[in-house]
């Protein structure tokens, strides 16, 4: 992989992600990862085998309207700390360069004080791919993917806490107490969409420790089970079987690939 960095300090970085130099082993294990499998990973038009990227240094709204205007592929926010991209080549060279499509990476910390899922879906249509009386059943889902993968994953908070004497009290602390853990704030929320004429594809993915997606365990067709046991809310994949084409759940429940049939 080759990285090449801009010489004047800006909270945009460019860099590039070189897709010829891929790892089999790594691409069949993002295949698997983000479900693609439909989609073509290297465009058939001779196009250069790279992918414009863009390292923001601490995203906000409208730093990341500003980004998306310059129509990268791969967004990813460094957040506290400014990791360098040698550090990020490892997490992120295994994203698939494919036109269209464009890959979000931000931290926790930022993904719980924006609306995600509102700032994708306007970039899904300011790009012609999200037709609007598909918008807003592409948006509902797209944000209880979100808030399930910061909330039960990053954050590792239940929501059995709930249920709980004082319940949502409860719950309110562990949120404020986990987002202020810098090493929690720091855990990645990925958004990766793609497209095609037939199809939306969303995949969101979370650093938590994954859940039984197994329809006998829970997870999408039920209350889903983390691996420590405790039940997560299976309310939002209620909603998202019932509003998208087709749900799946991959990287040991880490990765949830949202399809909608345009």
């Amino acid at each position: 992989m080759d990285v090449t960095m801009d010489t004047i300090p800006s909270p945009l970085r460019p860099f590039c992600v070189v897709r010829d130099r891929i790892p089999a082993d790594m691409t069949a294990r993002v295949t698997a990862r983000f479900d693609v499998h439909g989609f073509d990973p290297v465009p058939s038009d001779g196009a250069a085998p790279w992918a414009d990227a863009l390292l923001v240094e601490r995203a906000d709204r409208d730093c990341l309207r500003e980004a998306f205007h310059r129509n990268p592929f791969l967004m990813v926010e460094l957040g506290e700390g400014g990791d360098e991209p040698a550090a990020l080549m490892e997490d992120w060279s295994g994203a698939p360069a494919v036109e269209p499509g464009f890959y979000l990476s931000l931290t926790t910390g930022t993904a719980y004080g924006l609306q995600c899922a509102v700032l994708v879906c306007d970039e899904l249509t300011r790009r012609g791919a999200l037709p609007a009386d598909h918008r807003a059943n592409v948006e509902m889902c797209l944000h209880e993917a979100i808030a399930n993968a910061i909330v039960h994953g990053n954050l590792g908070i239940s929501s059995a806490a709930k249920n709980q004497p004082d319940g949502y009290r409860v719950f309110g602390q562990l949120l404020r107490d986990r987002l202020g853990d810098p090493a929690i704030k720091r855990r990645r929320i990925d958004i990766f969409c793609r497209w095609n004429a037939a199809t939306i594809a969303l995949a969101v993915v979370d650093q938590g420790s994954g859940f039984d997606s197994a329809p006998n365990g829970g997870g999408p067709t039920g209350a889903a089970v983390a691996k420590d046991g405790k039940a997560r809310s299976g309310r939002g994949f209620v909603f998202m079987r019932a509003l998208a084409s087709r749900v799946a759940v991959t990287d040991g429940g880490r990765c949830t690939v949202l399809h909608f049939d345009l």
